[in-house]
């Protein structure tokens, strides 16, 4: 929530030098956390393959901020538990960026949605 997290963007303004500051997952835009977590094409596939799991149908805002991911008319248990599913797939997409920087990963929408939903 205070975008602390290291992503390529955030190291550069703390002065480490980058050789790419691509998102790891599309390669097309720079990775600030807005864009790694909400705007990126395969995090917006993974939020409507979440949202379908879910039986969601509702338009997504792009705010990356967790207190922002209330859906009105949804109970306070199920809001409960779409911030548990937003924390899960929030997590995976950061460990999976992990993998593919340092591991030599390739993205697998399957995979993160699959340990996504065991999380969840």
């Amino acid at each position: 929530m205070l975008d602390r997290l290291p992503s390529r963007v955030n190291l550069e303004t703390r002065g480490v030098i980058m050789s790419c500051n691509l998102c790891p997952l599309c390669r097309k835009e720079m990775e600030t956390l807005q864009h790694l977590l909400i705007t990126c094409e395969v995090a917006q596939r993974l939020w409507i393959k979440c949202d379908s799991w879910a039986g969601i149908t509702s338009a997504r805002n792009n705010v990356i901020h967790f207190c922002n991911f209330t859906i009105i008319g949804m109970s306070n248990k199920a809001n409960g538990v779409w911030k548990g599913m937003w924390l899960s797939l929030a997590k995976e997409i950061w460990n999976y960026r992990i993998k593919i920087i340092f591991n030599s990963g390739q993205v697998d929408e399957i995979e993160i949605f699959a340990t996504t939903q065991l999380h969840a």
